[in-house]
């Protein structure tokens, strides 16, 4: 018998019971969309406001759960993980309504780091397991290299997007100013770690 999977089960029942648990706190009418200035231009009664999310979630969780065996078995692993990704955005969005209809403003940055949090997190687990990783070694200047150094690349790799993720996670929570400056000097260094040392292990 197949299952949904832990993660994306994980990921509804969270959001379900974050929007259950604050459901009572909220006023009448909640803001679902911001303006071009971020000041929220729409607004809708909460029944509505919180059922679209978890409804998306659940649509897609299903679309996932039927689809994957229609796919060829080379590409279900990027199938799998375009869903998931779909699933943290959408919880993403839910948590930040209803953090905003608390009387909490988001910064903008605030919601950019969450949702780069997850995405770093997410690309790591998906390269742990991906098997295709190598066909991309061509782009930074692998030609023929031996499993050692293909394996120390991902491993380069993965611990540079896992300690980045959990870093925007972290500052997303506990983050006081802009965090404009952090992000570009993250990716920057994320590139020379995982660029600068493929090239490294390419010529040695």
């Amino acid at each position: 018998m197949r299952r949904i999977g832990v993660f994306p089960s994980t990921v509804i029942f969270i959001t379900a019971v974050f929007t259950i648990a604050t459901y009572p706190l909220l006023p009448a009418e909640i803001a679902v969309h911001f303006g071009t200035d971020f000041s929220p231009d729409m607004f809708v009664q909460k029944w509505l406001g919180l059922i679209m999310m978890p409804f998306l979630m659940i649509i897609f969780t299903g679309t996932e759960y039927y689809g994957k065996e229609k796919v060829s078995q080379e590409t279900r692993l990027e199938f799998e993980y375009c869903f998931r990704l779909l699933l943290v955005l959408l919880a993403v969005i839910q948590i930040s309504i209803i953090v905003y209809a608390l009387g909490y403003e988001i910064p903008t940055g605030r919601f950019a780091l969450m949702t780069a949090g997850a995405f770093m997190l997410l690309l790591a687990a998906y390269l742990s397991y991906s098997k295709k990783l190598f066909h991309f070694l061509n782009l930074i200047g692998f030609k023929k290299t031996d499993a050692y150094t293909r394996n120390l690349w991902k491993k380069i790799t993965i611990s540079t997007l896992t300690v980045a993720g959990v870093a925007c996670l972290v500052l997303a929570i506990f983050m006081r100013n802009d965090p404009s400056y952090f992000m570009m000097g993250m990716l920057l260094g994320m590139g020379v770690i995982v660029v600068g040392s493929g090239f490294y292990l390419n010529k040695k």
